[in-house]
């Protein structure tokens, strides 16, 4: 079941946090290091009021060099009270249904990752790594 308007059932206010973030230098590289990243989003219904959301980009060099990095934010979004009861939210798959159609919160959450990446690697003395504010797809 995929829920078409996810965001009406869902009050306009949300609080977006930093939930986590780690950067490890590793320092060793060769000419043929391949940076992958790899996105996660994770949602769950939080004491029948709301959901939390949980957006995580890593990237991650191939073979195993330079750094790995990690970051993840966080919303909170509170039901819409009139609504809320016309779908089953503890049986469904809330990763999915935010990954196809929550942009309403998930963007905000793109755009934090990508602006606190570019701030972290740019920190390092190169130029930072930017990158779009889209799911990352896995070939």
């Amino acid at each position: 079941m995929m829920i078409k308007d996810l965001e009406k059932y869902f009050l306009p206010e949300q609080i977006y946090y930093l939930n986590h973030v780690n950067y490890k230098i590793i320092d060793f590289a060769s000419n043929e290091n391949e940076l992958h990243c790899i996105d996660n989003i994770s949602a769950e219904v939080k004491d029948a009021e709301g959901v939390r959301l949980i957006f995580t980009r890593s990237l991650k060099f191939s073979p195993e060099g330079i750094f790995e990095l990690s970051v993840s934010f966080g919303a909170i979004l509170k039901f819409n009270p009139e609504l809320k009861s016309e779908v089953h939210w503890h049986d469904i798959n809330l990763a999915e249904e935010f990954r196809m159609n929550g942009a309403f919160a998930l963007q905000n959450l793109l755009n934090r990752a990508s602006l606190l990446i570019a701030e972290i690697t740019g920190s390092y003395g190169q130029s930072p790594i930017i990158l779009p504010p889209g799911i990352a797809v896995e070939k």
